[in-house]
């Protein structure tokens, strides 16, 4: 089916809106977009990004949805506004991608997950380091089972500090808008990869949050967290804005490691073009060169929210949405990461380890 159509639901501060502009101006099957901003300005930005692949915007999501029909709307905004939104969407008929987490908390999201299984419709979310090269090569080798039975796993994900990150105005500081801090806004990747490279769920959550931030505000920028699979593995899970400005520690630090009954495994998502993906297996399959690294180069779209995987992403999940494959990413996926978070913010509170059903 060549060229769909496509909208974009965002706010002023709408969050990676540009980026999924820049995506939808390179996906080659998307011919035009609507944008729907309630402040109008992201509109220059997106007349300049999508040139004539821009066909209309608007400031009401209602006068968005008219216009239609849409092979899938996507909407970027704060986790308190767009539950809401997400509803309206699915009311008019139309797939659903979601900028991450969606919600606040689990009990905002089933409800969505319900509603767009009742009408048939998809319901995804904007998890694409699920498509990192090392990301799909790790769940190859686990799901071989080249490392035996799962024992133990870590989980990091590290990024500059909230200092940094303008915390008195972004609403991604504020509870009542975000649901949390840093487990909402970047950690819930990394919960998202640990399902996704293993294929189990998370059964069990107990965590300590803090704050180590001069700057005050109401969410976490500290968590450790101990987690339990279904499998039985236990692991734990380092997550903060720690980062200071420094050429050499701006940025973010990342890591995914598996001990099993055969060997070991340790990837660097967010630095795969040059952190290798190292296994040490004893299985039969590695007979000979047991202990290998393994180096990759990404498709280079510097247009597009995660260059080459991340288009591949999206443009996956627009062929689910014209019924060509499954997508890459469900609701149900959404609601477990969630469920972990929302787990870990009982925990924290309740001082105990919390079971998740």
């Amino acid at each position: 089916m060549a060229g769909t159509s496509v909208a974009l639901i965002t706010m002023a501060d709408g969050p990676h809106a540009g980026a999924y502009l820049g995506t939808f101006s390179v996906m080659k099957r998307v011919d035009s977009v609507h944008v729907c901003d309630s402040s109008g300005r992201i509109f220059d930005q997106a007349a300049q990004l999508l040139g004539k692949k821009l066909v209309g915007t608007s400031t009401d999501v209602e006068a968005c949805l008219n216009q239609g029909p849409y092979a899938f709307v996507l909407v970027a905004l704060d986790n308190f506004s767009a539950p809401a939104v997400i509803s309206q969407v699915l009311d008019a008929g139309f797939h659903v991608f979601s900028e991450k987490t969606g919600a606040r908390t689990a009990a905002e999201w089933r409800p969505l997950k319900e509603k767009a299984a009742k009408k048939h419709l998809l319901l995804g979310m904007s998890y694409p380091n699920r498509y990192r090269p090392s990301v799909q090569e790790a769940r190859r080798i686990l799901q071989a089972g080249y490392l035996g039975r799962l024992y133990g796993f870590y989980v990091q994900s590290v990024a500059t500090q909230a200092v940094l990150r303008d915390p008195k105005g972004s609403w991604m500081f504020r509870f009542d808008r975000a649901g949390g801090g840093y487990v909402i806004w970047l950690g819930c990747h990394y919960l998202d990869l640990l399902r996704y490279v293993t294929n189990e769920e998370v059964t069990s959550v107990a965590a300590q949050y803090g704050r180590v931030s001069p700057v005050e505000f109401d969410v976490e920028d500290a968590v450790g967290l101990a987690m339990k699979l279904d499998s039985g593995a236990v692991g734990a899970a380092n997550f903060g804005y720690y980062l200071g400005p420094g050429k050499i520690a701006a940025g973010k630090q990342s890591q995914l490691t598996f001990w099993g009954e055969l060997g070991w495994m340790k990837l660097q998502p967010g630095d795969d073009e040059t952190a290798p993906l190292e296994v040490y297996s004893d299985h039969p399959e590695f007979l000979g060169t047991p202990y290998r690294k393994t180096f990759f180069t990404h498709s280079d779209v510097p247009k597009a929210y995660g260059s080459g995987w991340g288009l591949a992403f999206l443009n996956d999940f627009l062929a689910a949405c014209l019924g060509e494959k499954d997508a890459p990413v469900n609701a149900r996926d959404a609601e477990a990461v969630l469920e972990i978070a929302e787990a870990a913010y009982h925990s924290a509170t309740e001082g105990k380890t919390v079971a998740i059903p």
